[in-house]
C-alpha cells in the first residue's frame, strides 16, 4: 500500500516523474511521421472527406489512400494550427505517459502493492524509453490496456463493464487500425465467458454479468466498425505488401528478437520478464482467462514478427502478469518459506518495500498534477508554444530546404524516405517526394528505389534510370555520409558545384545526376 507520509516541497519520485515528462516533452520528435500526418488532417479539414488521394508524391500521385488513422490526424492538424509544435509535444506527453497510468491503476486493481508497482513502471520507462515518441500507435496500446483492464473487472465481479467503453471502442476504431485487436479482444472476451460456463475452467460468469458483457460488449464492438472502410481495414492486415522484405528497412518492422544484442540490452530483460510471466501461466493456468492468455499470446506474436509490437506486449505481461506473479510469491511465502530461494525473495521484498515506500519515493499527486497543469499552461499559450526551442534535429535536412525554397528549386524531389518526410512538410504543395516515411502506402519497388539507389544497392543503375526517366524527377536530396551518401560520393568529383552542400547534405538537379553519370561510367 502507497504510504500517506508525504512532503511539503517535491520528493525524489516526483522530481525524476517531472525530469521525464519535462525531456519527453522537450526532445525533438525522433521521426518525421508526424509531419504528413499534420498534412493530411488538413486535407480531410479542407476538403470535408475522409476518402482522400495521395497529393504529396509524384509517384503514385492521385491514388486513392485508405486512411484509417483519420481522427488522429485531424486532432493532430487542429493543435498545430492553433498552438504549434508546443500543442504537438504535449499530445506526446499525454500519449506516452497515459499507458504508463494505466498499468499503475491496473496493477494496484491486482492487490499488487506500491515497490511492486514502482519496479513495473522503471522496467516500462527503461524498455521504452528509446522509442518514445508522437506517434499513433499509442492509441492502440491504451485502447487495449483500458479494454483488457475493464474485461477483467468485470470478469472477476471487481465494476461492471462501463457502457462508456463504447465511445472507447468508437473513437479507437478511428484512430488506428490496431482497433482490430480489440475487435479480437472483445470478440474473445465474450465467446469465452459463454464457453465457460459449460467448461468452467473459471468461476463463470453468472447470467446478469454475462448478458452485460454480452450486449455492452457486442455494442462496443459493432461501434469499432462505424468508420471509413472498416472491412478493408480488416483485409489490409493480410496486404502481402507489408510482408515485402524490403519493409524491414523500418527498424520497427524488424522481429524484435533481432534486437537482442543492443545495447542497452533491454530487450533481454523483457525476454526474462516473459519467461517469468509463462512460468505464473503454467502454474496459475486456470487464474488466467482464456482471453487473457490470448492477449498474452497474440500481443508476444505481433511483437516478435514487428519490433513495433513491444510496447503491447511488454505493458500487457505487466497487468496480466505481475498480479500473478505476486500470488505465486505469496503462496511460496506461505508453504516454502525455509527454501533459500524465497527466504532470498522475501529479504529482497522487504528492502525493496522499506526503500520504495520511504516518504522520498512516495506517489505526490497535487505535484504532478501541477507540472502537467503548467506545461499545458504553456503549450496552449500560442506566443509560447510556437517558439518553442529544439523544434528540429540536427539530422534534417533543415538548411538544405531553407535554401531551395528560397532560390526556387521546386519540382520533384527523389531522397530518402525521411528526407522525403521534411520535404513534404518543408516545401509542401511545392515539392513532391519520390516517396516519404508512409510506407504502407507505396509499392515495395518504390520503397527499394529510395533505400537502394543512394547505397548503390542491387540494381541501383536501372533504378536510377527509372528514377530520371520514367518519373521526371528534378532534384536529388541526399546524404553525403555514411552508407547512403554512396552514390554522392560516385558523383562528387564530376559535380563541383552543387546546388547546395553541407556536412549531412547535398542537393544536385537532375541534369547534374546526369552528367555525373556520364563521367563517371567513362573510362
Amino acid at each position: 500500500m502507497i504510504s500517506k507520509r508525504t512532503l511539503r516541497w517535491p520528493n525524489a519520485f516526483t522530481l525524476l516523474a517531472v525530469a521525464l515528462i519535462l525531456v519527453s516533452y522537450c526532445a525533438v520528435f525522433a521521426d518525421l511521421d508526424w509531419a504528413w500526418q499534420v498534412r493530411t488532417g488538413e486535407l480531410i479539414v479542407q476538403t470535408g472527406t475522409l476518402r482522400i488521394s495521395d497529393t504529396f508524391s509524384y509517384t503514385i500521385h492521385g491514388t486513392p489512400l485508405h486512411d484509417f488513422e483519420w481522427l488522429y490526424e485531424v486532432i493532430l492538424y487542429l493543435t498545430w494550427s492553433t498552438f504549434g509544435i508546443g500543442g504537438l509535444k504535449f499530445l506526446k506527453v499525454l500519449v506516452i505517459f497515459t499507458p504508463l497510468c494505466l498499468v499503475a491503476w491496473r496493477l494496484k486493481a491486482g492487490g499488487v502493492k506500491w515497490h511492486g508497482i514502482f519496479l513495473s513502471l522503471a522496467l516500462a520507462v527503461f524498455v521504452l524509453t528509446p522509442a518514445w515518441n508522437l506517434r499513433p500507435l499509442y492509441i492502440t496500446t491504451i485502447g487495449l490496456l483500458l479494454m483488457a483492464g475493464l474485461l477483467h473487472d468485470h470478469c472477476t465481479g471487481r465494476k461492471p463493464l462501463p457502457w462508456w467503453s463504447i465511445l472507447v471502442m468508437l473513437l479507437w476504431g478511428n484512430m488506428h487500425p490496431g482497433v482490430i485487436t480489440g475487435q479480437g479482444l472483445l470478440a474473445g472476451a465474450i465467446g469465452w465467458e459463454w464457453i465457460n460456463r459449460l467448461l468452467r475452467w473459471n468461476a463463470p460468469l453468472d447470467r446478469a454479468a454475462l448478458k452485460r458483457v454480452t450486449i455492452v460488449g457486442g455494442l462496443a464492438l459493432a461501434a469499432s466498425f462505424v468508420c471509413p472502410d472498416p472491412l478493408e481495414r480488416l483485409r489490409y492486415t493480410f496486404n502481402p505488401d507489408l510482408a515485402h522484405p524490403i519493409m524491414r528497412i523500418f527498424a520497427e518492422m524488424t522481429p524484435l528478437y533481432q534486437f537482442l544484442g543492443t545495447p542497452p540490452f533491454s530487450v533481454a530483460f523483457v525476454y526474462l520478464f516473459a519467461a517469468l510471466v509463462a512460468l505464473s501461466v503454467v502454474l496459475r493456468f486456470r487464474h488466467y482467462r482464456m482471453w487473457e492468455l490470448a492477449l498474452l499470446a497474440g500481443t508476444a506474436l505481433l511483437a516478435n514478427l514487428a519490433a513495433r509490437g513491444l510496447m503491447d506486449w511488454l505493458l500487457v505481461m505487466l497487468c496480466l502478469g505481475v498480479p500473478q506473479l505476486k500470488e505465486m510469491f505469496a503462496q511460496a511465502a506461505l508453504t516454502n518459506r525455509r527454501r533459500w530461494w524465497v527466504a532470498s525473495l522475501l529479504k529482497l521484498d522487504r528492502r525493496s518495500n522499506s526503500a520504495l515506500n520511504s516518504p522520498l519515493l512516495t506517489v505526490q499527486r497535487r505535484w504532478l498534477g501541477l507540472a502537467l497543469l503548467l506545461l499545458l499552461c504553456v503549450s496552449l499559450v500560442p506566443a509560447l508554444s510556437r517558439a518553442m526551442p529544439m523544434q528540429t534535429a540536427s539530422d534534417w535536412p533543415v538548411a538544405a530546404l531553407e535554401h531551395a525554397d528560397r532560390h526556387g528549386y521546386h519540382g520533384n524531389y527523389f531522397s530518402p524516405p525521411d528526407y522525403g518526410a521534411y520535404v513534404g512538410w518543408r516545401l509542401r504543395e511545392k515539392g513532391l517526394v519520390y516517396m516519404d516515411t508512409r510506407g504502407f502506402f507505396f509499392p515495395p519497388t518504390l520503397i527499394e528505389d529510395s533505400h537502394f539507389i543512394p547505397q548503390l544497392g542491387p540494381e541501383w543503375r536501372q533504378r536510377l534510370t527509372r528514377v530520371l526517366d520514367d518519373y521526371q524527377t528534378d532534384y536529388f536530396l541526399l546524404e553525403t555520409w555514411g552508407a547512403r551518401g554512396r552514390l554522392w560520393h560516385l558523383l562528387e568529383p564530376h559535380i563541383p558545384t552543387p546546388l547546395y552542400q553541407d556536412e549531412q547534405t547535398v542537393l544536385l538537379s537532375a541534369a547534374q545526376v546526369r552528367a555525373g553519370l556520364a563521367l563517371s561510367e567513362m573510362p
